[in-house]
């Protein structure tokens, strides 16, 4: 199945078009999409216009406005704008709010940024194939949004260069989508904090297929799969946390 198109598709659109890959038909592809992004209408799916004032620092509350944060390491929050003036000696990371949804980007990939295995070797036997940390179709694995519990089953095996500092996880797929959709908005935020962009490049994930196997997320179009080795496969690694307690 091959998109026509004589125009670059958004990131939101090569998400719905690999949704609708996945999923074989427009119903399943739909109820996958409202789950995603919290039982949202596609349309209604865009960050909405900042009700806090500009550079104005909060405390993070689950009524606050949808959107892209600036964290301070004392808790606070800014809410994002293109033509914020703010000090960002305190910024640690850049959170993401999507109605009952957040989590923290961090400022920069971890491994120095280098591509490098997700683990040293894999994670046993995959005698159980319903195994809850286990999600083979891209149904389950696009819902799973528990990447600290996915993190702490990998930690065992995970690659020592992936260094987490506590309360930092591994996103899972789910959480991963969730950056892509607002791509741009992070990277605007993160240049702005002094971090480093995510790059257009394969992230892995901590939602696994197998034993042997972990879910990537291709960040130019939204492609992902689940075949990829986890002690050999190299991709980047952006950890990731939650703000909003």
């Amino acid at each position: 199945m091959e998109v026509q198109t004589n125009k670059a598709l958004s990131p939101m659109q090569s998400f719905r078009y690999e949704l609708l890959q996945w999923c074989g038909n427009v119903e399943d592809a739909k109820k996958a999409n409202s789950f995603v992004m919290g039982n949202e209408n596609p349309e209604q799916a865009q960050l909405p216009k900042p009700e806090w004032k500009h550079g104005e620092a909060q405390m993070p509350s689950e009524d606050m406005p949808d959107g892209v944060y600036l964290v301070q390491a004392d808790g606070q929050v800014v809410l994002y704008v293109d033509d914020l003036t703010a000090d960002t000696k305190d910024v640690i990371g850049v959170g993401i709010k999507m109605g009952s949804f957040n989590l923290m980007v961090a400022l920069h990939d971890a491994a120095k940024g280098k591509a490098v295995a997700l683990t040293t070797k894999d994670n046993g036997t995959d005698e159980n194939k319903d195994d809850p940390y286990y999600f083979k179709g891209y149904i389950r694995a696009v819902e799973s949004m528990n990447g600290k519990a996915y993190t702490e089953h990998l930690r065992p095996i995970l690659n020592p260069e992936i260094e987490l500092s506590d309360g930092w996880w591994i996103p899972s797929l789910g959480e991963m989508y969730r950056i892509f959709i607002n791509f741009g908005t992070i990277n605007r935020a993160l240049k702005f904090a002094g971090g480093d962009l995510i790059k257009q490049d394969w992230y892995w994930t901590s939602t696994e297929g197998s034993a042997t196997n972990a879910w990537c997320l291709y960040l130019i179009d939204g492609g992902t799969g689940s075949w990829y080795t986890e002690a050999s496969y190299t991709f980047r690694v952006r950890p990731v946390s939650a703000f909003i307690s």
